[in-house]
C-alpha cells in the first residue's frame, strides 16, 4: 500500500537500466531476454478511494464478463476455497444442464450451514484481454449473490483485493487493471439479506 503517488503499471525503465549495467560488465555478450523481466507493481493510494462511500464495512461486490455475459452481484471471498455459481444464473445465461458435470460435494459455510452442490462447470472469465477458464461449484439455492469467486480465481489471476479501497487490481501483459466495487449494490443486498434472515428467525 502506498500513501504517495500512483506507481501502478509496467516498469520498463528498470529493465533498461539492468540491461545497460549487464552490458558494461560483460562487454558485448548479449544477455538473455529472461534477465530483463518486466515488473508489474500493484499498489493502492487515496485516489483509489475517490468514489468510496464512507464509513463502510462493505464486502467486495463486482461485475465480471463471464461466458459472454456481464454478471453482476459477484462477491469476492478470500475465505472461500472454491468458486460458486447459482444454478438459476446458468439458466438465465442460457447454459444447458448438460454442461454441468454431475458431482455432489458438500460446502460448509462460515456459520456451519451445509449445502450440497449440483455439480461442477468450467466457464471463461474475460478481463481486459485476459481470458481465464475457471471451475465453479454449482448450487441450487437462493442467495443475494449470483456468484462467489474465491481463492482459486484470486490466486490464478494474481488478483489483489482491498475492501477498504473497494476495488481489486490484477496484473496483465499490458499493465495493471483495476475493477471498482459495486458498493451501493453491496449495501442494498446486504440490507435485504439481513431482513430476510430476521423474517426467518421470527418464523
Amino acid at each position: 500500500m502506498s500513501g504517495g503517488s500512483d506507481i501502478c503499471g509496467t516498469s520498463y525503465s528498470a529493465a533498461k537500466r539492468n540491461a545497460k549495467e549487464e552490458k558494461s560488465e560483460k562487454g558485448d555478450r548479449t544477455t538473455k531476454s529472461s534477465s530483463l523481466t518486466e515488473k508489474k507493481v500493484i499498489c493502492f493510494d487515496d485516489g483509489d478511494r475517490d468514489d468510496v462511500q464512507d464509513p463502510h464495512h462493505d464486502g467486495l461486490v463486482i461485475t465480471l464478463y463471464i461466458s459472454n455475459h456481464f454478471i453482476r452481484r459477484i462477491l469476492i471471498d478470500g475465505q472461500s476455497s472454491v468458486n460458486i455459481i447459482q444454478l438459476e444464473v446458468l439458466k438465465r445465461m442460457g447454459i444447458p444442464d448438460s454442461k454441468i458435470v454431475s458431482k455432489s460435494s458438500i460446502l460448509v459455510g462460515f456459520s456451519g450451514e451445509v449445502k450440497n452442490t449440483v455439480g461442477d462447470i468450467t466457464l471463461p472469465i474475460y478481463i481486459e484481454g485476459v481470458n481465464a477458464i475457471q471451475k465453479f461449484c454449482v448450487i441450487d439455492s437462493l442467495s443475494c449473490y449470483n456468484i462467489i469467486v474465491g481463492r482459486p480465481w484470486i490466486h490464478d489471476m494474481k488478483v489483489v483485493p482491498l475492501m477498504y479501497h473497494q476495488c481489486v487490481k490484477m496484473p496483465t501483459p499490458w499493465g495493471v487493471v483495476k475493477i471498482n466495487s459495486d458498493q451501493q449494490e453491496a449495501k442494498d443486498y446486504y440490507t435485504s439479506s439481513m431482513k430476510a434472515s430476521a423474517k426467518t428467525r421470527q418464523a
